[in-house]
């Protein structure tokens, strides 16, 4: 039995979502501009934490007032008197954030219940066309609010932020204070960072973030409190409030955090994994925290792990001992499922206590995890595997980011045990590919990955020139030039996706289940660091052992020849049909090294480029060819 107590003097609430391992994708790059072609799909499935059930509010505010309430302050101490200030305002239009949003439709509607009765947000966006040369920092503060008889206060809103320059776990504090002097700090938003969208925790919260904060420490039995948002943003999205209540904190609350079930002992969650690769142990544990008044007695952490038929094949009890308020323990057990076969299995971890009958939200003591053990198919996401109602994805690929079209990369990291033989790479695409965009396929050594060195692929396919058939059925299969024999160590798989200036290519992100940092990496080719972590994240980029599967008739641009092949730097290039064709000319690394159009024939000279294989690639628009060219 292992277990880790946390003490915490003061902590914030996000709900099902909760994060066990801390990371960002960096921000220097991305596009702060959203298209359609960046939205998420399925931000429902960020399931949220309701806290303490029906309690007495002793003090709320739902800014059905219409205006910012009297005796608050409202100021930006921070941009210049030449600048836009960063202040809060008074809206009932639920989409009046879809401005600063910038077209992201998850965030465009301000999803809190009463949004339509009003409440306030902050635009740090402003419709500025680039970051302004100095932060804002942003100050709303309440009037003075009494909390004398009140021997516990709990601080709860509804609240959606987007953050683009400036993590919001370091630059957006909720400060209580009773003199306007001397404050105390709290952090709403305890996990959320810049990068790659994917909510909670990375770009965006919740849409809304149920916020609960324990402010008993300052605010207990005092006659004049207040409450101060502040924001330290540089060019971020907006900040949106409704809902504040004060209350009592329920005597008895215990919440899990989250729970998670490892293949790896490491932390990664694989949404499947064949039977030959299947580690005879799992790792198993939850995160519970003692959100109430009272001290919860004889804690025990029980998780059941039930086949498709409901067939218990495993379980663990861990006795946690006795967890006081605001303090949170980790449990961490290892247990061997009885039997193993094809099929989709659940874990359950429910925490009880000895007050576990007077809970004031007991709903919030359960969580699931699912995974797939399968016959040839290994993957990171659960797409598939867990319920539309709970999953939740967004998408990445060549229109995700500004000046950075052409060899996005998309990397999971595959443990294998057993040696096998690798044929392909399935790929499920995002909702916004379109036809004629492409990919290739390959498989790194991790050693070479973190070196950022990624011109040496253990296997790689072909360029693969995506249909209309693939964008209708959403999955596509990409296999290697030949099988390659993975021996049991770690690799990283990685999909390399291009556009041709035209159509766009994605792949869906599954931020169901909080990940570890190196779980997915996100490769950038015009990026000075290029290598990123993605806490979070689990691209549907799938490694396939199907023997089944050989070359894949892909559809060809016929009637092309070019020579001399090896050549010294001039290739000729002919077509046979009187219609315009693109080329593209790719080195090892997958960059475009030279690009042209033309009707009939063409020159291209390399000389210049160094020696070695590239690829050319000619394409019509809806067919393509590509070709190995040495240049000497």
């Amino acid at each position: 039995m292992n277990k880790l107590y946390i003490s915490a003097v003061a902590f914030a609430l996000a709900g099902g979502s909760a994060v066990a391992q801390q990371g960002s994708i960096g921000s220097a790059k991305l596009s702060k501009v959203h298209t359609a072609a960046d939205n998420m799909r399925g931000n429902q499935g960020l399931q949220q934490t309701s806290i303490g059930g029906a309690r007495e509010a002793f003090y709320s505010q739902d800014f059905s007032g219409g205006s910012i309430p009297a005796g608050w302050t409202n100021q930006d101490d921070l941009t210049p008197e030449t600048g836009t200030p960063v202040t809060f305002e008074w809206s009932n239009d639920p989409d009046a954030v879809a401005a600063a949003a910038l077209n992201y439709q998850p965030s465009s509607t301000f999803l809190a219940p009463g949004a339509s009765n009003g409440y306030l947000w902050a635009n740090s966006d402003r419709g500025l066309a680039s970051a302004p040369p100095t932060n804002h920092l942003t100050r709303l503060t309440t009037g003075a609010i009494d909390c004398s008889g009140q021997s516990t206060v709990m601080l709860t809103m509804k609240s959606l932020i987007g953050v683009f320059d400036i993590d919001a776990d370091t630059a957006v504090k909720v400060r209580v204070s009773t003199d306007l002097s001397s404050w105390t700090d709290f952090a709403p938003f305890p996990c959320l960072q810049t990068g790659a969208a994917a909510p909670p925790c990375i770009r965006w919260s919740a849409n809304p973030q149920n916020i609960a904060i324990d402010i008993t420490s300052v605010a207990a039995n005092q006659e004049n409190v207040f409450i101060q948002f502040q924001w330290r943003g540089g060019w971020e999205y907006f900040w949106a409030i409704d809902d504040l209540e004060l209350s009592p904190l329920p005597d008895n609350e215990l919440v899990m955090n989250y729970a998670y079930v490892s293949q790896t002992g490491t932390g990664e969650e694989f949404g499947r994994t064949p039977l030959a690769q299947w580690n005879e142990t799992l790792n198993v544990g939850a995160e519970v925290m003692n959100f109430g008044g009272a001290t919860q007695t004889n804690l025990e952490v029980e998780v059941i792990v039930e086949n498709e038929s409901g067939t218990e094949v495993a379980s663990v009890t861990t006795a946690a001992g006795d967890l006081v308020p605001t303090d949170t323990v980790l449990t961490d057990e290892d247990v061997t499922l009885s039997s193993v076969a094809v099929g989709i299995y659940t874990a359950t971890a429910t925490v009880t206590s000895d007050q576990s009958a007077d809970d004031a939200t007991p709903e919030n003591n359960v969580r699931e995890r699912k995974f797939a053990v399968t016959n040839d198919l290994y993957s990171i996401d659960g797409i598939g595997v867990y319920p539309e109602d709970i999953l939740s994805t967004t998408q990445v690929g060549t229109g995700s980011f500004l000046d950075n079209t052409e060899n996005v990369r998309l990397l999971n990291l595959y443990i294998i045990r057993e040696e096998a033989e690798a044929t392909a790479v399935q790929i499920v695409l995002g909702p916004n590919t379109t036809a004629g965009s492409f990919l290739s396929v390959s498989i790194h050594d991790t050693t070479d990955v973190f070196a950022n060195i990624l011109d040496a692929p253990l296997a790689e396919s072909d360029f693969y020139t995506i249909t209309d058939d693939d964008v209708d059925a959403g999955v596509v299969t990409i296999p290697f030039l030949s099988p390659y024999m993975m021996s049991p160590t770690a690799y990283f798989v990685s999909a390399n996706t291009y556009s041709d200036g035209t159509n766009d290519l994605f792949i869906l992100d599954d931020v169901t289940v909080p990940q570890p940092n190196v779980a997915s990496m996100l490769w950038i080719p015009n990026d000075d660091q290029n290598l990123y972590g993605g806490n979070g994240t689990a691209w549907a980029v799938r490694l396939s052992f199907d023997p089944s599967i050989g070359v894949r008739e892909m559809p060809a641009l016929e009637g092309v020849s070019m020579y001399p092949n090896p050549t010294n730097g001039i290739l000729r290039i002919n077509t046979t049909k009187p219609e315009q064709v693109s080329v593209e000319v790719l080195n090892v690394l997958g960059e475009v090294v030279k690009t042209s159009t033309f009707v009939g024939n063409t020159v291209l000279d390399l000389a210049g480029n160094s020696a070695g294989v590239y690829s050319v690639r000619v394409s019509n628009g809806t067919r393509s060819m590509v070709q190995r060219v040495v240049l000497n």
